[in-house]
């Protein structure tokens, strides 16, 4: 029989029958390696969570290779610390010394460091080794394999070996070969993630533009943006802070949850608040990213507590050249920022200052415009009504004389007519009435047209509104009751005493409001009188129980009347009153569907200046 042996590098000189038996675990453990890197390319070839490829790669080690515990650690060259990413039958008396303390001296950073594969034998080389793997409480070696992806080493990978056993320098090997499969989907995994990410990016810049491009008032911009940023960025609190100046920023726009401390609308003083990574951005207009609100040197923690912020981002809004205000991004748990996260949350802070700029600026032109209209419609008006009103008092002048002339002869005639046998005397009676009814209303028409013509004087006084409304309201009670309309005065807000007015003008036009409002209904009708101060004016509100006012009529243009015997001439003659006293007046509908009218004047109290003004 043969005696015949063959030389083997790792167990020196074996027989025929020690090759054979060397060569086939060879084999085996090979194919058994080739399966485990089979199995793991193949599960996560499409894997785009790189947390996910580390489980199914622990999994895959653990289940083919017959061992109890391994586990990955991952970090950044920036901060050279390492954290624990994966684990599988590891105790968790170490997980919690790891999460507490950290690793401390052991293998792992100088694998790290150096990006080479190592292995801890003993308690030097790892500290912890006895209380590693699940369930045992003596020194188990492990292998400590660099993991690179994306051009550096970036984490580790820790295989323990079997109780009392070393890993050999071709399970080495293979660990290693491993490890670059796994950072290889990882790194694939990352790609896929940021494309996915870039994509929605994308997405979300369109909507954005979308959303935003459409919307030309101020408000909607700011809605849209804030909108956008918390679906882009996956945060949970956006504030707009317009301004450029620390000390006064304006709480422009909140969205997300609702903020401890901020409210739409206020002004902030970002140096009192002790808000310095605030302050700093504006000053060098520059963004900042936070990932731990509570331990970053550049932040107040006190202040981040109070606004239960973990994490943020703090950016200039800026366009053409000037700084906008604050958009600040922020979360409530701390969470570490990506490179692409800051560009595009500064891309997103860039657009949305250019899109609000732009509506700011279409907001002044638009208000310039209106402003420039009404002062032309002003104007123009005022021209009319000046050359109506000396039209107007002539006339009157002229057609009163007439009158007063007719009115004498009638009442002679009406003595004769009395004289007269029956029946001609009733008939002629009769003609006399309908004469005597004209001329009275041609004598309300030439009051009017004086009223009208002085409208625009105004004696100027300590005033009461509350008082001239009550005034009023008794003056016409007996009118009212007459026609079985209830007529009625409420305060509304505070008392409006000592403005600034002409009372017996004011009189006019509270009269003519709730006289119209009285002739506009049936009997059981009801008219209310409202004045006080309200939003810092004095105001005056009658409304009514009747039919309204039709739609598409301006009541206060000249002749414009919806009574069957009217001038035309009354609520044209309220506008001048009113607007000669600084105020607006407007229509609408009552509580009860009639008729209402609202009067607001300036609340500014009466000074020692008072007098004729016109």
């Amino acid at each position: 029989m043969s005696r015949i042996q063959y030389w083997s590098p790792e167990e020196g000189w074996l027989t025929e029958s020690e090759q054979v038996r060397s060569l086939t675990e060879t084999v085996e453990r090979q194919q058994r390696e080739l399966t485990v890197l089979s199995e793991v390319a193949a599960r996560v070839h499409l894997e785009d969570d790189e947390q996910a490829v580390f489980e199914i790669a622990l999994g895959e080690i653990l289940d083919r290779l017959g061992l109890t515990a391994a586990w990955i650690f991952t970090g950044d060259e920036r901060d050279r610390e390492l954290r624990l990413t994966a684990s599988r039958g590891v105790s968790k008396a170490y997980l919690e010394q790891v999460r507490t303390q950290g690793l401390g001296e052991c293998l792992c950073p100088e694998v790290f460091g150096l990006g080479q594969r190592m292995q801890a034998r003993n308690r030097t080389q790892c500290p912890r080794m006895p209380h590693i793997v699940e369930g045992l409480a003596e020194p188990v070696a492990h292998a400590c394999i660099p993991l690179k992806f994306e051009g550096a080493t970036r984490g580790v990978l820790n295989v323990a070996a079997r109780p009392g056993q070393l890993f050999s320098e071709e399970e080495l090997a293979f660990l290693e070969t491993l490890g670059h499969q796994i950072g290889l989907a990882v790194e694939r995994a990352r790609h896929q993630q940021a494309e996915r990410q870039r994509n929605q990016e994308a997405r979300g810049m369109a909507a954005v533009s979308k959303a935003v491009g459409v919307a030309m008032d101020v408000a909607s911009v700011l809605s849209a943006i804030g909108d956008s940023a918390r679906e882009l960025l996956a945060v949970e609190r956006v504030a707009v802070l317009l301004g450029a100046e620390p000390a006064s920023m304006q709480v422009a726009h909140l969205s997300g949850l609702t903020h401890p401390e901020l409210r739409e609308g206020q002004t902030l003083d970002l140096l009192r608040l002790g808000a310095t990574l605030h302050t700093q951005a504006l000053r060098e207009r520059a963004a900042f990213a936070v990932d731990d609100w509570s331990t970053d040197a550049r932040v107040n923690a006190a202040l981040a507590r109070r606004w239960d912020a973990g994490a943020g981002l703090v950016l200039p809004m800026m366009a053409g050249g000037r700084v906008l205000g604050l958009l600040v991004l922020t979360r409530r748990e701390p969470s570490r920022w990506t490179d692409e996260q800051v560009d595009v949350a500064e891309a997103f802070a860039a657009q949305a200052a250019v899109k609000l700029d732009n509506a700011r600026l279409y907001e002044d032109a638009r208000r310039a415009y209106e402003e420039l209209s009404e002062a032309q419609d002003r104007v123009i008006q005022q021209e009319k009504m000046a050359v109506l009103g000396t039209f107007a008092s002539g006339l009157a002048h002229e057609v009163r004389n007439p009158l007063n002339s007719i009115g004498l002869q009638l009442s002679v005639l009406e003595r004769r007519i009395a004289r007269l046998e029956q029946p001609l005397a009733r008939e002629m009676d009769d003609l006399a009435m309908i004469i005597r009814d004209e001329v009275r209303r041609l004598d309300r028409l030439v009051g009017d047209f004086l009223l009208f013509s002085r409208s625009g004087r105004l004696l100027e006084a300590s005033g009461d509104l509350d008082a001239v409304a009550a005034d009023v309201v008794t003056l016409l009670t007996p009118e009212a009751d007459a026609l079985e309309v209830r007529l009625e005065w409420r305060r509304l807000g505070e008392p409006a005493r000592r403005l600034r007015m002409d009372a017996e003008k004011m009189k006019q036009v509270v009269i003519n409001l709730v006289r119209n409002g009285i002739e506009a209904q049936p009997s059981g009708g009801e008219v209310v009188v409202e004045s006080g101060l309200v939003d810092g004016k004095a105001r005056l509100v009658v409304h009514d129980r009747g039919p309204g006012l039709p739609e598409g009529i301006d009541v206060f243009q000249l002749f414009v009347t919806t009574k069957a015997k009217g001038t035309g001439l009354g609520l044209s003659i309220v506008q001048q009153i009113v607007r000669h006293h600084g105020g607006e007046i407007r229509t609408g509908r009552g509580p009860h569907g009639g008729a209402a009218f609202t009067i607001d004047l300036p609340a500014a109290p009466a000074s020692a200046q008072e007098g004729v003004r016109t």
